[in-house]
This record gives C-alpha cells, structure tokens and sequence, in this order.
C-alpha cells in the first residue's frame, strides 16, 4: 500500500537506503546514521513530497521536492529506492505513481542517475528520458 512519507518512517527508509546504495551497482558508502541525516535533510526540504510501499515490510520509497521555475513547479526526485529481492515487481512504478497522484498539474520532473545503469532504464520505461541541453558539472 502506498502512503505518505513521514518522519517516523526516517529509521526504516534509513536502513533500507543504507542498504541499497552500499550494494553493487552504486557500492557507496552509506551508514545507517548518514543516511537518517540526508533523508531527513529532505523531508525538512521546503514542499517535499515523499511516498513510501509497504507489504508487512517497508519495500520501497521515493522522496523529492518541488521546485519553482517561472510560473511553474517542477519536481525533482531527490531518492527512490525498492528492497532487493522485490525489485522488478511494478514497485518503482507503483511509487513514482504514487508521487504523482500527490502532485496533480505538475508536468515537468527531473532527477539524476548514472548513464547507462538499470535505473536509468527504469526511469526511460516510466517516461522520463536523458536532458539535451543541460549537463552536470563536478567539482572535486
């Protein structure tokens, strides 16, 4: 069932993220205490919206904020992640569903992922596709 990100949904999201992001193919360094910071961090972003699955478990979560651009909003998913072992089961889908049903008339999303990843075909089969125009620079 699909509901609304809180923060008491913080410490389970945390756990999940932690999990997620350590593991191959991302392999980052993720702690459970980091990851309840920067979730945190953007549940208290202005105008956040975030959704969560569960099934006797948390399986999932996407989370993002809305972002004024002109006379418009665009959402900008921020983290989404789907319990290994349940991925490629309609959950990411079911999420980013979920997220737009919170956000009637918003028509522009935008989000960032590695090129050439399973997630970027994950986001390609649910109608988002690569900018033209804008690219993303590092700093070190």
């Amino acid at each position: 069932m699909i509901s609304d990100l809180g923060d008491s949904d913080l410490a389970g999201c945390a756990a999940l993220y932690a999990e997620t992001f350590s593991a191959p193919p991302w392999n980052e360094s993720w702690s459970v205490p980091d990851a309840v910071q920067r979730l945190a961090d953007l549940l208290a972003t202005p105008r956040a919206y975030g959704v969560s699955i569960f099934d006797g478990e948390l399986l999932g979560f996407a989370l993002g904020n809305l972002e004024r651009v002109g006379a418009e909003d665009h959402f900008c998913l921020r983290e989404m992640c789907v319990r290994p072992g349940r991925r490629r089961e309609g959950l990411g889908t079911a999420l980013l569903d979920g997220l737009a049903a919170r956000l009637p008339g918003v028509r522009q999303w935008y989000l960032l992922t590695a090129r050439d990843s399973g997630a970027a075909a994950f986001y390609e089969r649910n109608g988002f596709r690569p900018a033209q125009r804008i690219g993303v620079f590092v700093r070190p």
